[in-house]
């Protein structure tokens, strides 16, 4: 009997099936029209306060990009960059058919400088550091991503040479200024005369070179030879050093024993709206002192 039983229900539980297979109120039975379409994946931008080893021996604007660095694990490790804002392009520099450059970076490049001066506490002209404005790649691009990455870096020199540190660079031009330019000794080459470089030292040891300030040059081409760029640059940045002697113009013309020279940014970096030049009085006939020479007025050194 009960075997009996079970095949007598087996009818009623298929009936009981095949009613939960039929359409439901609302519904068409036409699944492919009622499926929300995937979204086109984004290229995510990087993240703030990421650092980054680098692969190169120094930062030349024109080629250096996001593939000149690798990710660390953290800011404690050793690393070359830090990226303190990530923002996003807009207008004519988010438009083009290939990332921006030259010209067409110049708000990206105004940003990166405004928030630089908030996240160092200080103008990043004045430490030896160098901003680092990063867009995304050919192949990011074409896939839509359109950020802003802005980094810094601590270098040597003017030259650009990464230096390889540990710890955020958040606050490095407020309280005692670690990474303050300050004084140097001059680096020629072999002739005696062409100045390739130089090696920051404190103030108290020997030195020949002396940091006065940062110049801006006005909206002008890029100054391709030595006697344009002495045309653009060296009037402002000996009237910063006039004032930093505590001398007149024409004092420090007239000086024997310390001039003005400049290090300035290239093509490039000038084109994104950085027209500036560092600049140092520079002590003659391979002078050289033991004190900071701020002030020293027009009298011999």
């Amino acid at each position: 009997m009960a075997r009996k039983l079970i095949a007598a229900l087996v009818p009623v539980m298929a009936l009981a099936v095949l009613a939960g297979c039929g359409t439901p109120a609302g519904t068409d039975k036409d699944l492919t029209d009622d499926w929300a379409m995937l979204t086109t994946p984004k290229i995510p931008p990087p993240p703030v306060g990421a650092c980054y080893s680098t692969s190169v021996d120094y930062f030349a604007t024109a080629t250096t990009t996001q593939f000149s660095f690798k990710s660390v694990d953290s800011c404690s490790s050793s690393h070359a960059s830090e990226t303190f804002y990530v923002g996003d392009l807009t207008g004519a520099a988010a438009s083009g058919t290939t990332p921006p450059k030259g010209e067409a970076l110049k708000d990206g490049w105004t940003k990166c400088n405004t928030e630089a001066e908030k996240f160092l506490g200080g103008s990043y002209y004045d430490g030896r550091l160098e901003l680092l404005v990063l867009v995304p790649s050919s192949t990011q691009w074409s896939a839509g991503a359109r950020y802003l990455r802005c980094d810094l870096a601590e270098v040597v020199s003017d030259g650009d040479k990464p230096v390889s540190r540990s710890g955020s660079l958040k606050g490095a031009l407020s309280g005692d200024k670690p990474l303050a330019l300050g004084c140097a000794m001059e680096v020629y080459d072999t002739d005696g005369k062409t100045w390739l470089d130089y090696t920051p030292t404190t103030c108290t040891a020997t030195h020949n070179m002396e940091y006065v300030g940062t110049y801006t040059s006005t909206d002008r081409p890029f100054p391709s030879n030595s006697d344009e760029r002495k045309t653009a640059m060296r009037p402002g940045c000996e009237a910063l050093g006039a004032k930093y002697l505590g001398m007149t113009a024409s004092q420090l013309t007239n000086h024997q024993q310390v001039g003005i020279g400049f290090w300035m940014v290239d093509e490039e970096n000038w084109n994104r709206g950085n027209r500036s030049a560092r600049c140092y009085a520079m002590l003659f006939d391979k002078k050289t002192v033991t004190k900071s020479i701020k002030g020293m007025g027009s009298g011999a050194i």
